[in-house]
């Protein structure tokens, strides 16, 4: 993903919100101030993926401010720092009337899949995201190549939401969202770096649509199976200037706790209108590609200081690669990608995080690749 340079009045806006973070907690009780700091290096000690890869050291900085205006109405913003610039990530009012029926407008955060709750790195124990959700350092990532994955977390647009959360019994809790948003941006293929860079007006004049449900079995803390969810999250609009190229993505997820284990497992996948007029390097069939993957990882800890995890997650491009794509990009891609890590804490707020990852792809080879970082939330 190549960096972009957001305009000076977004960037003086990040900043000056950056700056008053501090003074805001000082001076009122109804502010409350949260963050992150997380500096990464990628390895990747194989020429010929490290030239396709933004592998080398890079920051994911966070800082989000919530207001309490009343009971009712609450404001938040986040600023973020990041392979991808500073940038506002989200800035919205949230009016919470009821349990069951809430709105939040503005610059929204997209629920979308489970992973979408827990993108900042201090809430997930893997130095890397799921492919499926890669928000810019995928190996063979390019435009070129298979273009990022299915929908980059966090996703977040311009818009309102509105959702809510209800009770079926004394255990089962369900949480149901449906938003109208800006959609996603292109010409042909998505672009994810007009995702994040302002002005964050829609491309076009047709909003998209989507929503997201998810049920929780509560557990009452003794059983050996602790809490169990399911979701389901869809969202579809058309993403080029013209409003003619169409695109849809539906996901599944779950999650359990078994004694001291947390599994969890995601599925999504996206059809992509493809610009008919372009030219393509075999006679052009079906004029749409489909992506897809999934991830799976299993989690527990390791004495007091330690949790591992391993994953397995898998990307798949099945269509006509862009005109300029890779030579090497078939019509039918795939990158399988095996994990384990180890996430330390050897001080409160404070971690430590290693990984090696090992990638198998259908069209670029094999390789090897390690992270090592450190990082703080508060």
């Amino acid at each position: 993903m190549t960096e972009s340079r957001p305009p000076r009045a977004v960037r003086a806006a990040t900043l000056l919100l950056l700056a008053l973070a501090p003074a805001a907690r000082a001076k009122d009780s109804n502010v409350q101030v949260s963050g992150s700091v997380y500096v990464d290096y990628w390895g990747v000690p194989s020429d010929a993926a490290r030239a396709h890869a933004p592998s080398s050291m890079t920051p994911d900085a966070s800082l989000k401010i919530g207001v309490d205006i009343h009971d009712e109405l609450s404001f938040s913003a986040k600023a973020c720092a990041s392979c991808h610039g500073i940038d506002l990530e989200h800035v919205y009012l949230d009016y919470q009337p009821k349990a069951w029926f809430n709105v939040q407008a503005g610059r929204i955060p997209v629920p979308f899949g489970e992973y979408s709750q827990r993108v900042d790195p201090s809430s997930h124990r893997t130095a890397s995201p799921p492919l499926i959700y890669d928000m810019g350092r995928m190996a063979y990532g390019e435009r070129t190549a298979m273009n990022l994955g299915i929908i980059p977390q966090p996703y977040t647009d311009t818009g309102a939401l509105v959702y809510g959360v209800t009770w079926l019994g004394s255990k089962l809790q369900v949480w149901y969202g449906a938003y109208a948003v800006s959609g996603l941006k292109g010409s042909n293929d998505i672009d994810w770096m007009a995702m994040r860079s302002a002005p964050y007006r829609d491309n076009n004049d047709r909003p998209a649509g989507g929503g997201r449900i998810a049920v929780t079995c509560s557990s009452d803390g003794a059983a050996v199976l602790g809490d169990v969810s399911v979701g389901a999250s869809y969202t579809a609009g058309r993403y080029d200037k013209d409003a003619k190229l169409e695109y849809e993505i539906w996901g599944v997820d779950a999650s359990a706790k078994v004694g001291p284990f947390t599994a969890r497992g995601e599925y999504a996948a996206r059809r992509t209108d493809l610009d008919p007029n372009a030219t393509y390097r075999f006679d052009l069939i079906d004029p749409w590609f489909r992506k897809d993957g999934w991830y799976a990882e299993l989690e527990h800890p390791l004495g007091g200081h330690l949790n591992v995890v391993y994953r397995y997650d898998a990307l798949r491009r099945n269509g006509m690669p862009l005109p300029g794509a890779n030579a090497q990009l078939s019509t039918s891609s795939r990158i399988v990608r095996y994990t384990g890590g180890l996430m330390i804490t050897p001080a409160q707020a404070i971690y430590l995080k290693a990984s090696w990852e090992y990638w198998d792809t259908s069209d670029f080879g094999a390789f090897h690749s390690w992270h090592a970082g450190l990082g703080g939330a508060f």
